[in-house]
């Protein structure tokens, strides 16, 4: 009962947000994600119920998917295209602590993220950044292909953070943002919930 009375508060309080401000992408997306059945069941990360969302993957693009092998693999595009991968992660929300949206200046329509990553992401990162130097890398979230780009080295040793000059929409970069402690979490449990 509580659930049912929760969920009629949320779409009669979104409802409401929607008609006060048509357009708004925010607002839209918070919309979907009331009426959407499968959205999270649980807003506690360590939960077996919590539902992952924007999970991050970064991977290498494939030129000649004709030659594919069994590691690769044709993805979607936002435009409705496909572009194709390789499955063998190089980076992954698995070691992304914390993240921001951060509007590229002079484009605030346009957002870059910065990921605050933890020691072995930090590892990950810069075996990445040198390998893939002069090669892009696909950005892929919850497995549609959003962007390309080139990973950058982090200049100070001491950061823990790395910044993907990715070019996303206010909506993606912040859903990332919102999501990316949960999502830790949740791939990377605490051992005391082993027991």
């Amino acid at each position: 009962m509580r659930n049912i009375y929760s969920a009629v508060c949320r779409v009669c309080g979104l409802s409401l947000l929607l008609a006060m401000t048509p357009g708004c992408e925010a607002i839209q997306e918070a919309w979907e994600e009331a009426m959407d059945p499968d959205t999270e069941i649980t807003d506690n990360p360590n939960s077996t119920e919590y539902k992952r969302k924007y999970v991050v993957h970064i991977n290498s693009i494939v030129k000649h998917h004709s030659r594919a092998g069994e590691l690769e693999k044709e993805i979607p595009t936002l435009n409705g295209g496909t572009v194709w991968i390789n499955t063998n992660q190089l980076f992954s929300s698995k070691h992304i602590k914390n993240a921001k949206a951060v509007a590229r200046p002079g484009n605030p329509n346009l957002f870059d993220l910065q990921f605050e990553v933890d020691r072995f992401g930090r590892l990950q990162w810069q075996l990445l950044a040198g390998d893939h130097v002069s090669e892009q890398v696909a950005l892929v979230v919850d497995g549609v292909y959003f962007a390309s780009f080139y990973p950058e080295l982090v200049k100070d040793d001491a950061s823990a953070w790395v910044t993907l000059r990715v070019g996303l929409n206010a909506v993606t970069a912040r859903g990332i943002a919102r999501n990316a402690k949960n999502n830790y979490i949740n791939l990377n449990p605490d051992v005391s919930h082993w027991l």
